[in-house]
């Protein structure tokens, strides 16, 4: 039923068309056109994502969402020009349109062997096969099929009109190498993706999936290939201009390539009257993951630790390669705190139609962090923590990209996030897209540990068989590291290595206070036990962390950071952590995560003057839980969201 009314209005509308002058109805195009461009939600959305792909380092928004709002209002255009096909003549053709280098067509002609015109879904593609046969070139054309019936039976007798004749389908290949091999000219599109079993190309800078049955053709029957592009200029005027022939007898994908260079070189031209409306990338194995810092160290690593799990899901579910996943990290950095509660607030109110609209992110956000973010493209965008939160959704919105954060992000909805990775003790109820854990993601794994910690012990001199693992934290809101309990720790840690005959490798954080950095250093270096001491704020050793976790039997953390205290428990070693002094005596958040893992037996929580009795403790106890599963979880909820 629906078919048949819209074949019977397009017939009305032809009708109707026929009677107004073709200005007026081009201006009627361009009305509708704005309309469709309000509402039509999916098609926008993948149409400025294109855009944001091929130009966001050149382009800005503002001016990718006026590019866009052309191309709807080019395609109306179009629309209402297939509506008028009747109209079109050799008068109408020699008023409208300009051909640019028809001569090459002329020639290939005279070379007695057929033609193939290779075009794209660029200007008024259909105009452009009837403006060949008005002028001595009538041609065969690959037409795709309509959902409706009718309908697509009446556009073909349209373009049948006027000298060409449509292949449907199950007959394009026999019809159009017949064709061929007979010297006539037949026109194709090669310009959408063609799946897994296209030709892979670069456009645009990414890995592009092009059909390459035109080339193939070419092969077989020694037809030329002639691109062609015609560009509307103002109005019914257009420009239509006939490229060079490109020589597809030996190399299939360098063919496909030169192709794609030209139309690439018009579509810059001429931005808003390609079809961006299609997925033009959904094959391509490139894709890219915007990882969002708000400053802060274990924040980062989380949010990268997820960014891993993208990676490590698409090699494994889709067949990628690691180097398929590009991982790029900006730092949020704003204004002042009143431009952060003002993102905050932007955020909350943004929707799907805020694409191109970037100016709360300019005004909230420093110039280098704005330009930053702008200029990259990202199919996934992941953050960790309430600050890079409001940038998280508002980037998402940009890119139409899947978003992920890690934390509950205050007072924002979970709903605005395509995935939530949130700890436990933040109470939030599982399920839909909340995946909860107990410890934070990390970027710990065996194979990480095993690399860095091979690398690290080329470069020291163990001689024990039991290593004493020492990851130092630092100061934060909650938590001190006093000089007493540096001391302390250093106290015990010796004594613990001497009961136990082990040897000490130590690593301090960012975070780490100076007069804690002064301790460790007086009393580490001239220790004989202390293998390993990295001071990270001085001459911090990348493969420290982890290559210290490999090589310990077991791992003495501050308890102060949970982003720390999960990287320990990952590792799979037994794990002491010891307490700082507490700034505030109230029960935070952090304080029933601590609570959660001790209670699971992940980790064991002692004062300083307890480390040595629970180092020894554990280093005799029998081996007791490796460590969660939640890694395995953020991966599972990854792979479902990629």
């Amino acid at each position: 039923m629906l078919d048949l009314i819209a074949s019977i209005i397009v017939r009305l509308l032809n009708l109707i068309f026929g009677l107004i002058p073709i200005s007026a109805s081009l201006w009627l195009g361009r009305m509708a056109g704005r309309l469709v461009f309000v509402f039509n939600k999916k098609r926008r959305l993948i149409a400025y994502a294109n855009l944001r792909a091929a130009f966001a380092g050149e382009r800005s928004p503002g001016e990718l969402r006026g590019i866009l709002k052309r191309v709807y209002q080019n395609i109306a255009q179009t629309f209402v020009e297939i509506l008028n096909l009747t109209k079109v003549s050799p008068r109408y053709v020699e008023r409208y349109v300009e051909i640019v280098n028809f001569e090459r067509v002329v020639n290939a002609s005279k070379k007695e062997r057929g033609i193939i015109l290779l075009t794209a879904h660029f200007g008024d593609w259909e105009l452009s096969s009837l403006v060949g046969a008005t002028v001595g070139f009538p041609m065969t054309v690959l037409a795709r099929e309509q959902k409706m019936k009718r309908l697509n039976e009446l556009l073909n007798r349209l373009r049948e009109s006027k000298g060409c004749r449509v292949v449907r389908k199950g007959l394009s290949t026999k019809l159009i190498l017949r064709a061929l091999y007979n010297k006539e000219t037949v026109g194709i599109l090669a310009d959408q993706d063609a799946g897994r079993n296209g030709v892979f190309v670069d456009f645009f800078g990414r890995p592009t999936s092009t059909a390459p049955g035109a080339f193939e053709f070419s092969k077989r029957t020694g037809a030329a290939i002639l691109p062609n592009f015609i560009a509307r200029i103002k109005g019914p005027y257009h420009r239509l201009f006939v490229e060079e022939h490109i020589d597809a007898s030996s190399d299939t994908k360098s063919a496909v390539q030169r192709y794609m260079k030209v139309l690439e070189t018009y579509v810059r031209r001429y931005p808003d009257q390609w079809l961006w409306l299609h997925k033009r990338w959904k094959s391509t194995p490139l894709r890219r993951v915007l990882v969002l810092s708000d400053g802060k160290a274990g924040h980062l690593n989380q949010a990268l630790a997820v960014a891993k799990e993208i990676r490590k899901a698409r090699c494994s579910s889709q067949g990628a390669r690691s180097e398929d996943t590009e991982i790029a990290v900006v730092d949020i950095k704003y204004r002042n705190g009143f431009s952060r509660a003002l993102l905050l607030l932007c955020a909350s109110l943004a929707n799907w139609r805020w694409h191109g609209r970037t100016g709360c992110l300019k005004v909230c956000l420093k110039p280098d962090s704005y330009n930053s973010l702008i200029r990259l493209y990202a199919d996934f965008v992941v953050s960790c923590g309430m600050g890079a939160a409001p940038v998280n959704i508002l980037a998402s919105i940009e890119n139409n990209a899947k978003n992920i954060v890690v934390m509950k992000p205050g007072n924002i909805s979970l709903g605005k996030f395509k995935l939530a990775i949130v700890p436990r003790h933040d109470n939030v109820r599982e399920g839909g897209n909340v995946v909860i854990t107990d410890i934070a993601p990390n970027l710990i794994d065996q194979d990480k540990m095993k690399g860095d910690g091979e690398r690290l012990k080329g470069k020291l001199a163990l001689t024990k068989n039991r290593v004493i693992g020492l990851l130092a934290g630092g100061d934060n809101p909650d938590y001190a590291l006093t000089e007493e309990i540096i001391n302390k720790v250093i106290d015990e840690v010796s004594k613990a290595a001497d009961e136990l005959d082990a040897e000490i490798l130590a690593t301090t954080s960012r975070r780490t206070p100076k007069h804690a950095e002064r301790i460790l250093k007086e009393r580490l270096s001239n220790n004989p036990r202390c293998k390993l001491l990295v001071i990270a704020n001085e001459n911090n050793i990348e493969e420290a962390a982890s290559g210290i976790l490999y090589l310990s039997s077991i791992v003495l953390v501050s308890a102060e950071s949970i982003s720390m205290v999960s990287e320990a428990v990952s590792s799979g070693r037994g794990v002491v952590a010891f307490g700082l002094e507490k700034r505030r005596q109230t029960v935070t958040k952090h304080d029933r995560a601590i609570e959660n893992l001790v209670s699971k037996g992940y980790v064991r929580v002692v004062g300083p003057s307890g480390i040595a009795q629970a180092l020894a403790g554990s280093m005799s106890r029998p081996e007791g839980p490796r460590g969660p599963r939640d890694m395995e979880l953020v991966y599972e909820a990854v792979r479902r969201l990629i």
